[in-house]
């Protein structure tokens, strides 16, 4: 609209000789109201101008002003007194017009005007629209360069709210008003679950079948992405905005009908109580799920990214773990999340239920800050240190203090624990190759402590301690039970059952009972080391009884002998006297 005073001067120049030493001015001041006719689809639009010629010498014959081309009735008047207005030319969708005071205005003297026009409404921005639940127009204040003017003022019907702060900043600088009136609306209710209520203004168009259509075939893949929905949701149609329609817990403004704005919003509707403070994250889940990109790019072009490798499943674990609250380094139960719902915490998730790696560089790149980079570091070096961490624990979930610590993003903490978490695993896996050499039913109750710890390994080694003695004394028993006794051992063992003892070893084992384990263990090798010395005895004894019996019976044989002689040689002699 520059040119619009030089066309002002110069006809006014043509007009009237100005002389070398005054410069025509003529000022203005102008307002713009704005009066909605619902009923007959149309806008009427006045604007007044009061001019003032502060000019010595030079009487102006009318101005210019730009009216839009498809403006209908136009008239202007001064006072009770009609002003000729003529068309010079079209620019930029508007009609230059030429409109001519009543009488020159000569200096000094002051003029109020009123230009008056219309446009009728339609169903299509950037056209007008004046419908039942909706008004929706381009506004401008009209004046040249130089001009005073004042706000737009807006006449709508009882109900209607702005929805958009309308403040043109310069004059014929365009800007739109958007009114509506939700009790004009005209709703369709669907059988669906959840209930969707679509909210049209127009009673004869297409739009809310369409929106209804759409997302009666969308709700389930939203409901696979993003975990079902019950509760009621109503669709209302809005203006095309180049930001984002209002979306709620319950209620989301569509502008368009096409089956990607419908899925981008009713995204947002099913992500709407997800717990996280990054809005760029469900701008992300929203674009992806509608198969499109953010708008603007930033940090949420992050998400489709990963979305193309994790799928919905993926999305899904994210999303029901954000919502459960609960952290991404799980445990036999689930624990609370530490931090808030940052980006930290969406970073977690991102390589914890999705499985997705590398993503960090995806964050260095369009999520943090630089300052953030060396913390990325050290999370990287503490992650590679939890996972070998974790595969050595195979079964065991590793305990709360070192999951804790790496989901609170404490690495150092986490560093300064996990040594002697790796002790006890090493010994853990010394104790069951152990137990495995020696036939014994393999032990887990370690497990259970090793899983609940708090703070230390303390309990976890205790119980080791008492497996580790437990071994000794049943491999000691073992293997002298298993040796070869001999004949002496044999004798000695008689009436003992070593082998039944060993087994009621491997059933205390089995039960846990390691001090049972290894008491009996000590006693059973203790009987079979000193078997040799009890068969010793055991056939010593009975061998001198033997001997002494023996004995006994030759010293009892030599006194017969004796006897016997004796007898002999006094019959001799008695029988020799005789």
């Amino acid at each position: 609209m520059g040119g619009l005073l030089a066309l002002v001067v110069l006809w006014v120049s043509l007009a009237v000789p100005v002389s070398a030493q005054e410069a025509p001015t003529l000022t203005v001041a102008t307002d713009a109201i704005y009066t909605a006719d619902v009923g007959a689809g149309r806008i009427e639009v006045e604007f007044v101008y009061r001019f003032e010629n502060r000019t010595a010498a030079t009487a102006f014959p009318g101005f210019f002003e730009s009216i839009p081309v498809d403006a209908l009735d136009l008239a202007a008047r001064a006072g009770s007194r009609e002003l000729t207005a003529f068309p010079t030319g079209e620019e930029d969708g508007f009609t230059i017009w030429l409109l001519g005071f009543p009488t020159p205005l000569d200096p000094g003297d002051t003029l109020e005007v009123t230009v008056a026009w219309a446009i009728e409404g339609g169903t299509a921005l950037p056209g007008p629209i004046v419908e039942p639940g909706a008004l929706a127009f381009d506004v401008y204040v009209p004046g040249p360069e130089g001009a005073t003017w004042s706000q737009p003022r807006f006449v709508v019907p009882d109900g209607f709210t702005l929805r958009s702060a309308v403040a043109p900043s310069t004059p014929y600088e365009i800007v739109r008003a958007e009114f509506l009136n939700p009790s004009g609306f005209l709703s369709t209710t669907s059988a669906l679950t959840p209930e969707v209520t679509i909210a049209d203004w127009e009673p004869t168009s297409a739009w809310a079948a369409d929106v209804l259509s759409r997302t009666s075939a969308v709700i389930p893949e939203l409901d696979s992405w993003f975990g079902p929905r019950t509760e009621p949701v109503e669709v209302r149609r809005t203006f095309p905005s180049e930001e984002h329609p209002a979306v709620g817990d319950d209620v989301v403004e569509l502008a368009r009908d096409d089956a990607g704005s419908i899925d981008h919003q009713l995204a947002h509707v099913w992500l709407a109580d997800v717990p996280v403070d990054e809005d760029w994250f469900v701008e992300g889940l929203a674009a992806a799920f509608a198969g499109g990109r953010p708008d603007p790019p930033g940090a949420a072009d992050v998400v489709p990214v990963v979305v193309d490798e994790i799928g919905a499943a993926g999305v899904r674990a994210i999303v029901d773990a954000l919502r459960a609250e609960t952290i991404t380094y799980p445990g036999v139960v689930a624990e609370p999340q530490p931090l808030p719902p940052d980006w930290r915490t969406l970073l977690d998730h991102f390589e914890g239920p999705a499985g997705t790696e590398g993503v960090d560089e995806l964050f260095r790149a369009a999520v943090i800050e630089p300052a953030d980079g060396p913390l990325l570091d050290r999370r990287a070096a503490a992650r590679i240190d939890y996972a070998a961490l974790d595969f050595r624990a195979g079964g065991w979930t590793l305990p709360p203090y070192l999951r804790h610590a790496m989901a609170s993003w404490e690495f150092d903490e986490f560093s300064a624990a996990q040594g002697a978490v790796s002790d006890t695993l090493a010994r853990r896996d010394s104790l069951l190759g152990w137990e495995e050499s020696l036939g014994l039913t393999p032990r887990d109750d370690g497990k259970a402590l090793f899983e609940a710890a708090e703070s230390d390994m303390a309990e976890v080694d205790a119980l080791l301690d008492e497996q580790e003695a437990a071994l000794a004394a049943f491999d000691e028993a073992e293997r002298l039970v298993n040796g070869d006794r001999g004949l002496l051992a044999a004798v000695g063992l008689f009436g003992r059952d070593p082998d039944g003892d060993l087994e009621s070893l491997r059933v205390a084992w089995a039960e846990g009972d390691y001090q049972r384990v290894e008491k009996d263990g000590h006693e059973l090798a203790e009987l079979v080391e000193g078997s040799v010395g009890v068969g010793t005895i055991r056939l010593l004894v009975p061998a001198l009884g033997l001997i002494a019996l023996w004995q006994l019976v030759r010293v009892g044989r030599r006194r017969l002998r004796r006897s016997r002689s004796r007898r002999g040689w006094t019959q001799a002699s008695v029988n020799s006297e005789a």
